[in-house]
């Protein structure tokens, strides 16, 4: 008879656990190490004119310069511009470009039309991640204007059509407040243009809201794009809330 001592199968035990894993992370290591290394990560932000394009360009330097990596891959920031954001947004669909930024009512058309999520915000000073829509004139100006109703026929200037605080906002606060008449429940760019004179609303003839190619061209009377097809479009000087403010 042998006898067999049971703490001996234990340390066995332990010892081959011990051998196993320490095998199975070698091989990890060892795959990690033989693996080619890992092509470089591009990221293609879509601008629409030349001043996003600029900072863009900004952005993509100081990448190369600090040579960025996620992981074990470096980055490589490229821009290409597009004629508006809903060209971005298509070219986000179909993977042609990655990144693009969008205002708070463009954000909407991008996941309603298109499928697409937002993946950051921007925090303002102090924490806070909303902001205010106001209508302002230059001081001294219209004084006859007491109240919503005196804007009727007045020249305005928004950042575009499907900004949230620069059209969706005040649009429907007018509509709300019963001082803009509705004149087509399809087509809010036809309701504003019967409510104000010569103004500037960019891409209120783009096809999405100008559909049967009727609408008048008063809301782009005000733009003053030179460069042929940019005209009331998002590269014109007046879009955004920096070209209203012009």
């Amino acid at each position: 008879m042998y006898y067999i001592d049971k703490n001996f199968f234990c340390y066995l035990f332990v010892i081959s656990l011990f051998t196993f894993i320490s095998a199975q992370n070698y091989w990890k290591i060892k795959q990690i190490e033989d693996e080619a290394p890992p092509e470089e990560l591009k990221i293609v932000w879509c601008t629409i004119n030349i001043n996003e394009t600029r900072k863009c360009e900004a952005l993509s330097q100081a990448n190369e310069r600090d040579q960025i990596k996620v992981g074990y891959e470096t980055v490589k920031v490229e821009c290409k511009q597009a004629s508006n954001k809903d060209e971005c947004m298509e070219m986000l669909d179909d993977e042609k470009a990655t990144l693009t930024v969008l205002d708070a009512g463009e954000v909407f058309v991008g996941g309603r039309f298109h499928s697409l999520v937002p993946i950051a915000q921007e925090i303002l000073a102090g924490g806070s991640n909303y902001y205010y829509s106001v209508a302002v004139i230059k001081k001294y100006g219209l004084a006859e204007v007491t109240s919503l109703r005196g804007l009727q026929g007045k020249n305005a200037c928004f950042a575009g059509v499907e900004s949230y605080a620069g059209w969706m906002l005040p649009i429907s606060t007018l509509i709300h407040e019963g001082v803009m008449e509705i004149k087509d429940c399809n087509n809010h760019v036809k309701t504003a243009t019967r409510f104000f004179g010569p103004s500037c609303a960019v891409n209120c003839l783009s096809d999405k809201y100008n559909p049967i190619g009727d609408n008048s061209d008063q809301l782009c009377q005000l733009c003053v794009g030179q460069i042929p097809g940019k005209w009331c479009t998002d590269a014109d000087p007046y879009a955004g809330y920096n070209g209203a403010f012009r």
